[in-house]
């Protein structure tokens, strides 16, 4: 393309044809036109440069973009999917580990039931006995053994006692003497301190 400089050295041959006046005079009126539309146009091109570099950059950014956006949706999947993977596996674990404690509880509870049901009826035979000894001792304190006579009394008052009066006085104490060791070694041999079912029963009571 001609520049301006090049419109305005342009030099023609003389000789016939156009009149060298009128072509200069009309090379003199271009010049400043062209010089104007040769200075826009090069603007022009300066502009349509920067716009495509513009453009290129926004190519290379959305490119950018369009990475980005597949990897974020891969990435979102893969997490979504990792997520329901981890919380199905914590939702099992957490209802095996449920089960486990409550079938932990239930044979916690059936062993105190159990317990229970024997220390009642432990309880139960204890109280049987403790029923028959108190009875064997109100039946030993009606017997014969521990009733004493006022015509005993007056014998054992007296001066000298007879000797049926001694044997009655002597036999009296030692009857009562020896029903009570009799009593007294059944109820060792019926409780005792050591025995783990006492021990179990004293438990309840103190808590």
């Amino acid at each position: 393309m001609l520049t301006p400089i090049d419109v305005q050295a342009k030099t023609f041959k003389t000789g016939m044809g156009y009149s060298k006046a009128d072509v200069d005079s009309f090379l003199a009126s271009l010049y400043p036109d062209y010089e104007t539309l040769y200075r826009e146009n090069m603007e022009l091109k300066d502009e349509v440069q920067v716009l495509n570099d513009g453009i290129n950059q926004y190519k290379g950014i959305e490119k950018s973009l369009q990475k980005a956006l597949v990897l974020a949706e891969t990435t979102s999947e893969e997490t979504i999917a990792s997520a329901k993977a981890n919380a199905a596996v914590i939702e099992q674990e957490a209802s095996v580990k449920a089960e486990a404690i409550l079938a932990d509880a239930k044979k916690e509870l059936e062993n105190l039931r159990a317990k229970t049901v024997e220390l009642l009826q432990q309880y139960e035979s204890y109280k049987s006995q403790y029923k028959s000894l108190a009875t064997a001792q109100m039946d030993l304190l009606d017997s014969d053994a521990f009733k004493i006579e006022l015509a005993k009394v007056d014998t054992f008052v007296s001066t000298e006692p007879s000797v049926e009066s001694r044997m009655v006085y002597q036999n009296v104490p030692e009857t009562a003497a020896a029903d009570d060791d009799e009593a007294d070694d059944e109820m060792d041999e019926t409780l005792s301190a050591d025995d783990p079912i006492v021990q179990d029963i004293a438990s309840i009571f103190d808590k």
